[in-house]
């Protein structure tokens, strides 16, 4: 066959050239000695690039189109394959690399690992030279992973401790555990790993000591931040991953580095001479790299029917830690400065980081009918997390169409699906994103209202599933940020979403987002709300149906000045939940109108925990109505309307039910079910009692169990623990204030218990200082407007329930208080206080006036009002329901 023969391949299902073209021939166990003729094929994909580029050279008007065929097999690459400018083609003439049949054509970064001597149902393998270390392995296509502890669950930080001296203005390196969950003893300690997951990510954090003595363990390098959701918190989960003495699961493997051993226990069934053992090499797979202010782009290079499999990533010496959606990693095919680029019925799987990053200068590209699955992080990246000042290095104008983007974070917790920073002008539309720990689909990169890139960005048409798996918190279908001008979301598919804490929303309107429309989508079986923002402006969100979240349908948190949104013509259908979360105040502030809500176990509708009337009362919802839209199925997913539906009276317009995620019926195989990368938590079962006496806690940190509030640029005001004067024992708790911090509720420590239904008791040791302003309140939420039922206030030793004075009490001493009342739909609102000094005088008030909608016990409380240095001490904390006599 002519070196010139013609390639017939199909892109995109129709044949896209016109006239044929060189062909060069590539084959495994080619001879790169030869031309490049189907009779003499290359054996190197990096021959096949020179010889493309010697052509384009001798060519340079590139005037007609130029293939790289690669025949069905398996290309182990040596290095990754790199692209330039010079190997462009052009709109009508371009370098097609293209798998020559529908046959399976994979381009891998790993290496067959062959020869293993087998054991005591253990194989071992003594590591070639040339294999650089890895931390993902792939046996028959599938994920296998390291020994961790536990064996099943997560462990908890028992407590936090300071940074040390070198780390202090850096980010968390150590803490406190339980005796037994670290082991200074394991082979190799210092390849240990210790995975400590915050609320939306996750760090790898190698181990530098253990000290058993103490039970405290201190790290190689610390987190990414001094902030809180940094910080390696007392009662935060962790896993430690990489244990010799824990290999003992079907499907693990552990290297022994200093021996270069490598040992597997195998899968059922598996033999060495029938299963494929691939260990990742190469970080990279393939680049396209061009600095487009000094020269040209590469440009109209497209890949067709390729498989890029088993890139590689090992943990750094100091760990690793990522502020938010593993931003920072590298992926395995890396672009800079790629312009019109395709890629059709390509397969990116089995990769430990992200599978495509299109990053400075790359524009007009088309990723379409491909696969990214058994992913180490997440899918796609497009653009940068700042701002380039050179406008040719801005990235956007891409198109993701028909794509299927399953099984992320295998590695990486928080990798997204598809992740759009600073850039404008994209279009997600007809995918099917499912199984990630962290988001679906997350744009823009900006934190407020500065300038940003990611305008005119089109979501649409896609199926988003399975999402945050109670791993990870403060995450959604779709993450926005920033000012979006032009940006919308419509007819997407946001389902089965689901935090470990809080967060785990369809539509999220995070910090800043603005000029943003999201219609005609459906959500539902969300964990905290179908819909929130957290501020920004002029947001638009109509003609959506928001169903079955478990917390609340809709949720707003910070109060603005301006305008915020408008939510207009959405059906808003629950059960066993409430109608809002979160921050309704002001409601001139935001728009309401012409939304059908209903509560399908037929309780009273409360939009921002008001009556209807006293809600409609305020200006909002005119137009809307309380109904049952009489949904044909809801529980199963069918939200069908019937011709009598009310809900057009309040002028919802249907949208199809259908026509969602990919359509061409590719990549089901990659919809798969595949085992949890990390354990999945329980459902949250029905809360426990809590009683806290703080004898484990270490001196100077914050104490376990609680959520701490401090000042970041007070330090002098803290809540710590102390061995200062306990009630009993040997610790108590703490609270210190000072003079200068931002707002006067600092320092504060909560306890979320989480009862719902019955009568409670809370009780606890106070010791107040001069001056000292205490407050202890039960709320129902954790965001105003909340509902109290219990508000006490102790100023200057003046006791106060709510606006009510009932005595005084000492300073300096131990007083003994005990609070009853209730939670619950039978509750009255009423609570009873009982406060007892020292020598057993004892002061008693009934009857005290809380909130008659208290409804579910979610923050118990202890804050120090003072604005000038004053201190409180607290002990043997208890809070729970009333036992039956």
């Amino acid at each position: 066959m002519s070196r010139y023969m013609w390639l017939g391949l199909v892109l995109a299902g129709q044949a896209v050239l016109a006239q044929p073209g060189p062909t060069f021939v590539v084959a495994p166990g080619g001879d790169d000695a030869g031309p490049g003729t189907s009779a003499r094929p290359f054996a190197s994909l990096t021959r096949a690039r020179d010889a493309v580029r010697a052509l384009r050279a001798a060519e340079p008007d590139r005037r007609i189109p130029v293939h790289v065929a690669l025949r069905p097999g398996w290309y182990t690459l040596s290095e990754p394959l790199a692209l330039t400018a010079a190997d462009s083609g052009t709109a009508t003439s371009p370098t097609i690399w293209g798998a020559s049949s529908r046959q399976s054509t994979v381009v891998s970064g790993g290496r067959r690992l062959t020869g293993w001597t087998v054991a005591n149902g253990r194989w071992t393998l003594q590591l070639p030279a040339d294999q650089p270390e890895f931390t993902m392995l792939f046996v028959n296509s599938q994920p296998r992973y390291r020994p961790r502890l536990p064996r099943e669950g997560y462990y908890t930080i028992a407590s936090e401790l300071p940074a040390t001296p070198a780390n202090a203005d850096r980010g968390d390196d150590r803490f406190t555990f339980r005796p037994g969950e670290l082991d200074p003893n394991w082979r190799n300690l210092g390849d240990v790993e210790v995975l400590a997951f915050n609320e939306w990510n996750m760090a790898r954090l190698r181990i530098a000591e253990v000290d058993a003595a103490n039970n405290a363990v201190t790290f190689t390098g610390p987190t990414t931040h001094t902030s809180y959701w940094a910080k390696l918190r007392s009662g935060y989960r962790y896993l430690v991953e990489n244990v010799a003495e824990a290999l003992s699961e079907q499907g693990q493997w552990y290297l022994d580095r200093p021996t270069r051993t490598l040992t597997y226990i195998p899968m059922p069934g598996e033999t060495p001479d029938q299963t494929v053992v691939v260990a990742p090499a190469l970080d990279q797979l393939l680049t396209i790299d061009a600095d487009v202010t000094a020269g040209p782009p590469v440009e109209h290079v497209h890949f067709d029917g390729l498989t890029f499999a088993h890139s590689n990533w090992y943990t750094p010496d100091v760990g690793h830690h990522t502020p938010q959606a593993e931003s920072n990693l590298l992926a395995a095919v890396e672009i800079r400065g790629g312009q019109r680029l395709r890629f059709y019925n390509c397969s990116f799987v089995h990769l430990s980081t992200y599978a495509l990053n299109l990053a400075e200068g790359c524009r007009e590209n088309t990723i379409e009918r491909c696969v990214f699955s058994d992913l180490g992080a997440g899918g796609i990246k497009i653009g940068t997390t700042y701002i380039p000042a050179d406008e040719r290095q801005h990235s956007g104008w891409t198109t993701i169409r028909d794509c299927t983007i399953s099984h992320g974070g295998r590695f990486h917790p928080a990798g997204i699906g598809v992740w759009i920073a600073h850039s404008p002008n994209n279009i997600i539309e007809h995918n099917d994103i499912y199984d990630f720990y962290y988001t679906g689909i997350s744009v823009g990169w900006t934190w407020g209202y500065g300038p940003s890139l990611a305008v005119h960005n089109r979501i649409a048409d896609n199926r988003v599933r399975l999402i945050g798996q109670r791993v990870l918190s403060d995450m959604g279908g779709i993450y926005t940020l920033g000012r979006s001008l032009g940006s919308v979301i419509e007819h997407n598919l946001f389902a089965d979403i689901d935090a470990f804490s809080y967060g785990g929303w369809g539509i999220y309107f995070d910090e800043g987002t603005t000029d943003i429309v999201a219609r005609n989508n459906l959500v539902y079986r969300t964990k905290t709300g179908g819909f929130h923002q957290h501020y920004g402006m002029n947001n638009q969100f109509s003609n959506n149906i928001l169903a079955f979240a478990q917390v609340g349908q809709l949720q707003r948190t910070r109060v603005e000045e301006h305008h915020q949104f408008t939510i207009e013509n959405c059906l808003i259908y629950y059960a066993n939940s409430q109608a809002t979360h979160g921050n309704w105040a002001e409601p001139n502030r935001y728009t309401l109108r012409n939304n059908l809500w209903w509560d399908a176990t037929g309780d009273p509708v409360r939009p921002g925990g008001m009556d209807w009337d006293a809600w409609q009362a305020t200006g909002e919802d005119a137009g809307s109505i309380v109904a049952d839209p009489l949904f044909a199925d809801p529980e199963r997913g069918d939200f069908t309307l019937p011709a009598n539906s009310p809900a057009f009276d309040v002028g919802f317009v249907p949208f199809p039910l259908e026509g969602w995620g990919r359509r061409d019926g590719g990549g089901a195989w990659a919809l798969r079910e595949m085992p949890s990368a990390f354990p999945i938590p329980a459902p949250p079962g029905p809360p426990e009692p809590i009683a806290i006496n703080l004898e484990d806690g270490v001196v100077g940190v914050r104490p376990a169990g609680f959520q701490v509030y401090e000042d970041a640029n007070v330090t002098t005001a803290t809540c710590r623990i102390t061995d200062e004067q306990p009630a009993s024992g040997t610790r108590c708790l703490k609270l210190t204030d000072a003079p200068g911090q931002a707002q006067p509720w600092n320092p504060h420590c909560v306890l979320t218990p989480g009862f719902t239904d019955g009568p409670l008791e809370g009780s606890f040791a106070l010791r107040l200082g001069p001056g000292a302003q205490f407050m202890h309140e039960w709320r129902d939420t954790t965001v105003n407007p909340y509902r109290t039922l219990v508000s006490l206030t102790i100023n200057d030793g003046q006791v106060r329930a709510g606006d009510r004075e009932l005595g005084t009490v000492p300073a300096n001493e131990w007083l003994r208080v005990r609070i009853t009342g209730a939670a619950g739909r039978e509750q009255d609102g009423t609570w009873a206080l009982e406060i007892t000094t020292p020598d057993g005088r004892r002061q008693a008030w009934t009857d005290l006036q809380g909130n008659p909608d208290f409804r579910r016990l979610e923050w118990f409380g202890f804050t120090s009002h003072a604005t000038e240095a004053t201190e409180i001490w607290l002990d043997n904390i208890a809070v729970g329901p009333v036992e039956e006599a």
